[in-house]
């Protein structure tokens, strides 16, 4: 679960990430057929990653009529949404192109004709995709101790990959930037586990993200990090 080839791109990708809702234009033809291709590759383990031109953003949209749907059967663990959705995210970065997760943004009615939606599946998110003027990046966001409990300084003394992965970790997306997650971090463990919010419905997808992210910086020291989804969430080995 949560098997994914990781890009180098994606370790600076995490830190020019700006969520946006005007876009100066769509993403060209060579940057969909990039971003095409990781779709087959991000589809798989119950979930399907589309992309489609066209009807099905909301008017908060500006500048874009292109967007990715992710489509997860009902047994698949939310977690997975996030962790293959935020994979395009980052892909989308590395282009140089810009992106917003939506999860009420769009309409479900137009999405899920054109996904061609089954019984046993669902959509809970799309992903806005266009060219825009990425603002600064500079979001809100819980301390590194508030976070995983140890300070900045600590963390570094703790290991250099522990730094990057929790680093990457802390500026990942989530709805009303609620950041519905705590990290636990050791010598050679990372688990994201859950916290209450109150606004669950996009809990999981958010934890996903994040652990994307926390993947990702830990891949960028040269570690091969690997998940296992427990009952308070869930572990990477490295």
């Amino acid at each position: 679960m949560f098997e994914l080839n990781l890009s180098p791109a994606w370790a600076d990708a995490v830190f020019k990430r700006s969520s946006v809702r005007r876009f100066l234009e769509a993403p060209q033809k060579s940057e969909l057929e990039v971003l095409g291709q990781l779709c087959k590759k991000l589809s798989w383990q119950g979930i399907s990653v589309r992309l489609f031109k066209g009807p099905g953003l909301k008017s908060v949209i500006k500048g874009t009529d292109v967007y990715a749907v992710i489509v997860a059967k009902n047994n698949t663990v939310p977690e997975l949404e996030g962790y293959m959705g935020e994979a395009l995210v980052l892909e989308a970065v590395s282009l140089g192109l810009d992106t917003c997760w939506l999860g009420a943004g769009f309409h479900p009615d137009i999405v899920n004709k054109n996904v061609n939606l089954q019984n046993d599946e669902h959509v809970n998110c799309v992903i806005a995709i266009g060219k825009a003027n990425r603002p600064e990046f500079n979001p809100k966001r819980r301390s590194f101790e508030q976070l995983c409990g140890l300070d900045e300084k600590k963390l570094k003394e703790l290991g250099p990959w522990q730094y990057a992965a929790v680093s990457s970790a802390r500026v990942a997306p989530s709805a009303i930037n609620m950041q519905p997650w705590n990290i636990e971090v050791t010598e050679t463990t990372l688990s994201v586990l859950n916290k209450r919010v109150l606004i669950g419905k996009y809990a999981g997808v958010d934890r996903g993200i994040c652990m994307l992210h926390a993947a990702v910086g830990a891949a960028s020291l040269g570690r091969n990090p690997t998940w296992k989804k427990g009952e308070d969430g869930c572990q990477m080995r490295v």
